[in-house]
Order: structure tokens, then sequence, then C-alpha cells
């Protein structure tokens, strides 16, 4: 009776992650230079699909998907925040959000490139490389693996 339960949890599992896979579309990520369009410094954190497909609104004007690059990598958001150090112009930040592909270790770091200092973060939702937020398969699925794990435990 035991193994019947355990067995039928483990389908449980695997369907609730198939479904999870197989919602996912291409990652949305932000992409603009502030250097050229002001709108890159503080795109909103959330947004619906309409305002998405709108292009009088910022994300439907800022967001594209990213697909996977010619090696096959999944792509991730990235934000680079510059310090453009001297030169003809006073110092000044510049926003740079784009989609990425050669990760790094960790969610932000830092690099000093002579004229410039940069702190670049990745990140791997929609949008969040204007801001974070969880969407709503993986709110599902975190919520599935917790009631998952609550009823192995109960079987056990």
């Amino acid at each position: 009776m035991e193994m019947a339960a355990t067995s039928r949890l483990g389908l449980c599992f695997l369907a609730v992650i198939a479904l999870a896979a197989s919602s996912v579309d291409a990652l949305r990520c932000y992409s603009c230079n502030s250097n050229d369009n002001s709108e890159c410094f503080a795109p909103p954190r959330t947004f619906t699909e309409e305002e998405y497909r709108d292009n009088r609104t910022v994300p439907g004007r800022l967001l594209q998907e990213c697909p996977r690059d010619d090696q096959g990598r999944d792509p991730f958001c990235r934000s680079m925040y510059v310090l453009v150090l001297g030169g003809s112009l006073p110092d000044h930040t510049r926003v740079l959000r784009e989609c990425g592909y050669e990760r790094y270790h960790r969610p932000c770091y830092k690099v000093d490139n002579g004229g410039h200092e940069e702190r670049v973060c990745q990140c791997f939702t929609d949008g969040c490389n204007g801001g974070s937020h969880l969407t709503l398969s993986s709110v599902v699925l975190l919520i599935s693996i917790g009631l998952l794990v609550r009823l192995m435990q109960r079987s056990v």
C-alpha cells in the first residue's frame, strides 16, 4: 500500500516538473542603453502581457525575447551600471540592460576598466534586469514541490 502511494507521489512530482518545463517561454529581458534612452534608467519592475505587447509602454518598447546563442547556451538577463570617469564629459553613470550568455559565478560583480567602473548583475526571470519578481510558473513550481514534500513525509 505504501509503495503504491509513493509511486503516485513520484508520478505527480514528474508531472509538475513537466508542466513547469513545458510552460516556459523564451526569456524576456530589457535591452537598452541609458546613453540613448532615459527610460533605461528605471524600467518597471513588473508588467502585464498587454503592456509587453503594446509598444506605447516601456515594457513594450524595451523588452525583447532572448534566444539561445550560436553555441546553444540559454540566455539570462544582465544589467550593467557604468560609472564613466573623466573624458570629454563630466563623470556620469550609464545603465545598460541586455541578454547575456556567459554566466559569472556570482549574481553581481565589479569590473574596473581604466576609464570606467562597472557593476554587473545577472538574473534569470522575465524582466528581472529592470527589477526582480517571481513569475507565475516559478510560484506554482515552488508551491507544488512544497506540497509534494509534505505528502511524502506523511506517507513515510
